[in-house]
């Protein structure tokens, strides 16, 4: 993709007719528990699957319009495949931190008493906490991949299998895995972005409930004061609901944000898809035409695959 991922992203999002209102919508969406992400998920997955196929078309016209009947099962799968995925780092830190907080903890506690061994078996336990830490690091970073790649296959089979089949991921990564990391940059630059714009929020809506409260009592605040309590009680009345109002405002802001992040993520992940030739796949289990061509020597896997279907519009 000569414009690069963030370009093409960036060009498809703003070339959707009323993308910022589908933003609104989505981000609005996500604040429902489980089932707003489920549709998040969904409606993006459904339209990076457009992409990989070779279908060019803007944002869908109706967040809950379901056109291909996959919307619901396609974002709850994605949420599987991510806390499948999830839990390997975690294992990757609990074992390490049992390691070095109750193994090496308890000989290292009992050498100290017994007055050796304390600084061979405290060195130990940090040369592994150190271990563990770098593990920690790339077990986040491939479970990312294996969790976007995965989520990819899901999307163009229909099934969840798909998503798990580690060793298809592991081919199509090793294929390109350069251009996953340009993704995973993208990725990182965002999420840095994406702090920036709450912490601003955040702080924006800290000034405004102090600015407000000051208002209230007139900047007079004497602790020496014999009404001081009821200033105090004044301003927060007189804060509180101004400042629920805008903590909410600035919730919805972030999701919209993060709906934003991951609508990047997924149209990136779509053309980064689209590289192995979508319509040329056959069952999931068989192999990828980049795979055939590798073990051939020539172009494989020609024809209208028998296990998928095109995007329905």
């Amino acid at each position: 993709m000569q414009a690069g991922y963030f370009n093409a992203a960036w060009h498809d999002i703003k070339n959707s007719p009323g993308w910022f209102g589908k933003l609104l919508v989505l981000g609005l969406v996500s604040l429902v528990p489980i089932f707003g992400w489920i549709v998040v998920a969904g409606y993006l997955y459904g339209w990076a699957r457009d992409i990989a196929w070779g279908v060019h078309a803007p944002l869908p016209a109706h967040v809950f319009g379901n056109e291909d009947g996959r919307l619901y099962s396609r974002g709850f799968f994605v949420l599987v495949i991510s806390f499948v995925c999830s839990l390997i780092p975690w294992a990757v830190e609990l074992v390490g931190s049992i390691l070095t907080g109750g193994s090496f903890g308890i000989w290292s506690g009992w050498g100290y008493h017994s007055g050796f061994l304390s600084f061979p078996l405290g060195l130990a336990s940090g040369l592994v906490g150190m271990v563990f830490f770098a593990l920690s690091i790339a077990a986040y970073l491939f479970t990312a991949f294996f969790t976007w790649v995965g989520s990819m296959r899901m999307s163009i089979y229909g099934r969840l299998s798909a998503g798990f089949q580690f060793g298809k991921i592991w081919s199509m990564l090793r294929h390109d895995f350069a251009g996953m990391l340009r993704i995973l940059g993208m990725a990182v630059l965002m999420a840095i972005a994406t702090t920036v714009v709450v912490t601003i929020l955040i702080v924006v809506v800290v000034f405004l409930c102090m600015a407000i409260g000051f208002a209230v009592t007139g900047g007079n605040l004497n602790i020496n004061s014999s009404r001081f309590d009821a200033a105090i009680v004044g301003m927060v009345f007189g804060v509180g609901g101004v400042a629920i109002a805008l903590s909410l405002l600035a919730g919805f802001a972030s999701m919209v944000v993060a709906v934003f992040f991951t609508a990047m993520i997924t149209r990136a992940l779509g053309y980064w898809t689209q590289q192995f030739n979508v319509p040329a796949w056959r069952g999931q289990d068989d192999p990828m035409p980049f795979e055939l061509a590798g073990a051939a020597g020539g172009s494989g896997g020609g024809g209208q695959p028998p296990y998928q279907q095109p995007p329905m519009r």
